[in-house]
This record gives structure tokens, C-alpha cells and sequence, in this order.
């Protein structure tokens, strides 16, 4: 199966990215390993996207990652039907199967380059092989964790199974727009945003939030663009709220018009 249109894939080649092109809102997004093909094993981003899920993101950004491959998804459909029938049992797999192995490779393989190998005529990355999942998670005592990540990823899949249903206001603005006033009524105290353990804003929730309850007459914002906009901190923000006060925009606190 290609998962080119399911997954968020980067456009330019990873042997061709520099500190030129490298863009940070494209942090979640995978590499484009292509240039490998035709001989690139079938299901690479699959196994890419598993490991990164499981292994390279940290559990606070696992909401920010599957949401983010969602809303940049082609076939948002087939992205959910993904994670409920291959992500969720794979991951139920490598609970089960998950321990230390000392077992090496080397025999018959080719080493390329980022990491890469050619056995048999296919060009694979051992570490996103399923011997190397279950040895990192038996090793590092991951079981606790991956079963987190699970619970998430199924939450993630029945809030946007049901919500899919649900109808939704429909903003015909720029996306950076609504969230900059999203910010600004929480800065106020009219909307009171979901907070992490700690009492700080969950800029990735609060995202997830506002594209659940919006339709957009434009092209879907990402997770990344309403973090930046919505986030007083940010200097996107920043810029945007300059060019608001301007056009004399002011939202004033609510305990003002009690």
C-alpha cells in the first residue's frame, strides 16, 4: 500500500534539504526518502510514521503528531481507517512481542546512505524494521508508555469518527485570523481554554479545538499555524495583533461589561 497521500510527507527530498529550505512548522512532518525508489520496501512511511509515533515523539506531542497528519492529510478517511486497523493492532503487537535482542544484521546487505540498506533488491531502514521496535521498547521498559500513545491514538480516532457527524460553524476569514481571536477572548477571560497539568494553555488541544468546531471556506489551516496565531507569545501573534490595533481592534477584559 502507498501511503504518500496519507501521511504528511515533505515535497522536497531529504538529500536535498539545507538550512535554506529547512522549515520548523514542517517539524512533524516526514522525511521524503523517494529518491530510493523503485527498490524503497512498500510500506516504508507506514513503518517511518510507527516509529516516529512510538519511539521519536515525545507523549506530550502525541496529540500534536497523529492531528497534524490528519488535518494534512489527502485522504482523511482512509488516514483514521489507517490508524484504527493497522496503527492500533501494531501497536497492540509490539506490546506483546516487544523484547531485548541481540541479534545482528550485516550478512548480504548493501549500506547506503541516512541510514539505509539494500538486501534482496529492497532498500529499507532497520531501524524502523519491527525487530528494532520491539528491542527498543523491551529494553528501555517502554510497555507503560506505548500503552499511553495507544489510548491516545484511540481517542484521537473516536473524537474524529463521531465529530466528522457533528456540524460546525463555518469561518470564511483567514484561518490565522480566528485563531488570533481565539487568543484574544481567552486573553480576556470570555473562552477558557483546556490547560495542561501544570495550568498552561495546551496550545496543541486548543488547535485540535478550534479546527473540530470550524469549517474553513479556505484551505484547512494546520495545528502548527493556529499554535503560532492563537499563542500570545508567539511572534506571529505579535504581528498580527499590531496590525489589529491599528484598525482600532480592542476586545476589552470581560469583567468590564459585568
Amino acid at each position: 500500500m502507498n501511503y504518500k497521500e496519507i501521511f504528511a510527507i515533505n515535497n522536497t527530498h531529504f538529500n536535498k534539504l539545507n538550512n535554506n529550505n529547512f522549515n520548523s512548522e514542517l517539524k512533524f512532518h516526514l522525511n521524503n526518502f523517494d529518491y530510493y525508489e523503485p527498490e524503497l520496501i512498500d510500506d516504508f512511511y507506514f513503518k517511518y510514521f510507527l516509529r516516529e509515533l512510538l519511539i521519536e515523539i515525545d507523549v506530550l506531542e502525541v496529540e500534536g503528531f497523529i492531528s497534524y497528519h490528519y488535518y494534512e492529510s489527502l485522504k482523511k478517511k482512509t488516514y483514521l481507517d489507517v490508524l484504527e486497523y493497522k496503527i492500533i493492532p501494531k501497536i497492540k503487537d509490539v506490546i506483546l512481542r516487544a523484547s531485548v535482542s541481540m541479534s545482528e544484521g550485516g550478512y548480504g546487505e548493501i549500506k547506503l546512505e541516512d541510514g539505509f540498506i539494500k538486501k534482496d533488491g529492497i532498500i529499507l531502514k532497520p531501524n524502523y524494521e519491527d525487530e528494532m521496535i520491539y528491542h527498543i521498547v523491551g529494553w528501555n521498559k517502554l510497555h507503560e508508555d506505548i500503552k499511553v500513545r495507544e489510548e491516545m491514538v484511540f481517542r484521537f480516532i473516536q473524537n474524529n469518527r463521531s465529530g466528522s457527524k457533528k456540524p460546525k460553524l463555518t469561518w470564511s476569514g483567514k484561518p490565522a485570523h480566528l485563531a488570533y481571536f481565539v487568543g484574544q477572548l481567552i486573553e480576556e477571560n470570555f473562552i477558557e481554554p483546556p490547560r495542561k497539568a501544570d495550568g498552561d494553555i495546551n496550545q496543541n488541544q486548543l488547535s485540535q479545538l478550534i479546527l473540530n468546531t470550524f469549517n474553513f471556506t479556505r484551505k484547512i489551516p494546520s495545528i502548527e499555524t493556529l499554535k503560532k496565531y492563537s499563542n500570545l507569545d508567539s511572534e506571529k501573534f505579535e504581528k498580527l495583533d499590531e496590525n489589529f490595533k491599528k484598525h482600532d481592534f480592542h476586545i476589552p477584559n470581560s469583567k468590564l461589561l459585568e
